[in-house]
């Protein structure tokens, strides 16, 4: 059986790895990219951009570098365009979806609070929140790679 990336990504994320990682590391691996790179590169993003005061969702990073891995550019004369629109659609949508991109907004505090650690699991904040935008992140991303929305606004 087929496991689905909203499955894939929600077991990368039960297993260690940070919001950000398993959103970028779903999506590498359904479009085959297997590099030790994936995770790495998206490691500071979870948390809210490293428990950072107005950092932005690391699922939502994630969402962001997974765009970017496949539709960013590779030459400094190709076009952006396509991804911009994209990451402008992705915002949009997780925003009109949960009110905000980032973090603590979304939580409804900062992750870097001193008390933080203990509101995150008072409020079982991992699987009623975290788990909806790593998944929101996974399938709408996924969406847009699969529909090729690249026209520019």
């Amino acid at each position: 059986m087929n496991e689905s990336v909203e499955q894939k990504a929600l077991e990368h994320f039960s297993n260690g790895y940070v919001c950000s990682e398993a959103v970028l590391k779903t999506i590498a691996e359904k479009h085959g990219i297997d590099s030790p790179l994936i995770p790495a590169i998206a490691s500071g993003f979870g948390s809210g951009l490293s428990r950072s005061d107005g950092g932005l969702c690391g699922a939502y990073s994630g969402g962001v570098m997974a765009l970017s891995l496949l539709q960013g550019r590779t030459n400094a004369s190709d076009p952006k365009d396509p991804l911009y629109h994209n990451v402008q659609l992705f915002k949009e949508h997780f925003e009109k979806a949960f009110g905000s991109c980032e973090c603590a907004k979304l939580l409804g505090f900062s992750l870097s609070s001193p008390d933080a650690g203990e509101k995150f699991k008072e409020g079982n904040c991992k699987t009623c929140k975290c788990d909806l935008y790593v998944v929101y992140a996974v399938t709408e991303v996924e969406h847009m790679l699969t529909c090729k929305e690249k026209e520019p606004l």
